[in-house]
C-alpha cells in the first residue's frame, strides 16, 4: 500500500474541513479505541477540532489514554469530515452518515470499501494502518504513541496471533521510543478487570464443554448470567481466552445472549475461524473472528456451529 499517496489524499480532505468526526465501532475494543484516540490527539497537535463518537461506552480499562473522557454517543458536528476506524462496513458503527464525505481506515479482509477515501491494509491492526499514515507527516507524541501501542497490543492479543510479523515488533519498538508506556499498556489491557468480569467468567467456565475430540471448546453467557453478575459488554472481553488456553483446544467459541441477538466470538490457535464467521455473515481474521445472529436459540446455534466446524477441521487435517 502506498502510504505517501494516502497521506497526500488524506491531507486534501482535511484541508476542506474545519472539523472532524472520529467514529469507533459498536461494542468497542482496544484497536478501535486506541486508533480513535491516537488520531484525536494527533489532529489536536495540529489545531484541528475533532469529536470522538461511539454508540457504546468504551471499556473503562482504556481510561488511562489521553482524551478517553471525550467519547460521546452521538454526532454533534453537522459539517464535519467523517473518519471511521476499525469498521469493516457501515453497520459496525450504526450512525447514519449518508451524504457525508467519509474516510475509512481499517484492516479487515471483509472491508467493503465504503469510504470516499479508503485507507485499508488487510491482515495488520488498524493501529498499524493509522501509524503508517501518521508517520508520513502528522504529530506522533507520547499520547499518540500510547494509544497506538494499546491498539496494537490489544488486536494482536499480546503479539500472539497470525497478524504478528517482524514489522509488528519494529513498529512496537518505534512507538516505545516515542513514549508509549509498555508496562502501563500491558497492565491495563490484561490486568484491569472488574469484579463483574470475574463473576461472569466463572459462569462461562461452568458452561464450558469440549467437542470433536477435545479440539473445540464452547462457552456461553446467558441474559440471566449478565443480569446476575452486572456485567457489561466490556466485562465480557477476554472471557474466551480461558477456553483457547486449554491444551487440546484449537478452536474456542463464546456465545453471548443479549436481549435481541446472540453475539459469537471465535478464537483459534491454528484453524481459520474467519471461514466459520463468514458462513454466518460475520468476519474477522484467521485466529480471531465473530458474528451476530437473531431469532435463534443458543442450543440450536451451538449445534449449527459444530456441524460447520466438523467440515472446517476435516479440511485442516487433510
Amino acid at each position: 500500500m502506498n502510504y505517501k499517496k494516502s497521506y497526500e489524499e488524506f491531507r486534501k480532505y482535511l484541508n476542506r474541513y474545519r472539523r472532524v468526526t472520529i467514529i469507533s465501532h459498536q461494542r468497542p475494543d482496544g484497536d478501535t479505541i486506541g486508533s480513535a484516540l491516537a488520531l484525536y490527539n494527533s489532529l489536536k497537535c495540529e489545531g484541528i477540532s475533532s469529536e470522538l463518537v461511539c454508540v457504546d461506552s468504551p471499556p473503562v480499562k482504556f481510561n488511562f489514554l489521553k482524551g478517553f473522557e471525550r467519547f460521546k454517543k452521538s454526532i454533534s458536528y453537522k459539517d464535519s469530515l467523517i473518519i471511521t476506524l476499525d469498521c469493516a462496513e457501515p453497520k459496525r458503527f450504526v450512525f447514519d452518515v449518508s451524504n457525508r464525505e467519509l474516510i475509512n481506515i481499517d484492516h479487515h479482509i471483509s472491508n467493503t470499501m465504503f469510504g470516499d477515501l479508503n485507507i485499508v491494509e488487510k491482515e495488520v491492526s488498524t493501529s498499524v494502518v493509522l501509524y503508517k499514515l501518521l508517520k508520513e507527516g502528522f504529530c506522533i507524541n507520547e499520547d499518540v504513541a500510547n494509544a497506538l501501542y494499546t491498539g496494537l497490543v490489544s488486536d494482536s492479543q499480546n503479539f500472539t496471533t497470525s497478524l504478528t510479523t517482524k514489522e509488528s515488533f519494529i513498529i512496537a519498538s518505534e512507538l516505545l521510543e516515542k513514549g508509549a508506556s509498555l508496562q502501563e499498556v500491558v497492565n491495563r489491557v490484561n490486568r484491569y478487570n472488574s469484579l463483574a468480569h470475574i463473576r461472569v467468567l466463572g459462569r462461562a467456565i461452568d458452561s464450558l464443554r469440549l467437542y470433536i475430540d477435545g479440539e473445540v471448546a464452547i462457552m456461553q453467557i446467558t441474559k440471566d448470567d449478565i443480569k446476575a453478575t452486572g456485567a457489561t459488554f466490556g466485562d465480557i472481553d477476554g472471557v474466551i481466552d480461558s477456553a483457547i488456553s486449554l491444551a487440546t483446544v484449537d478452536i474456542a467459541v463464546l456465545i453471548v445472549e443479549y436481549e435481541d441477538f446472540l453475539k459469537v466470538s471465535l478464537r483459534s490457535k491454528n484453524a481459520n475461524v474467519s471461514k466459520l464467521a463468514s458462513l454466518f455473515g460475520g468476519g474477522g481474521h484467521k485466529n480471531a473472528s465473530g458474528f451476530e445472529v437473531k431469532d435463534v436459540k443458543i442450543e440450536e446455534l451451538k449445534y449449527d456451529i459444530l456441524d460447520k466446524l466438523k467440515d472446517i477441521l476435516n479440511v485442516k487435517k487433510r
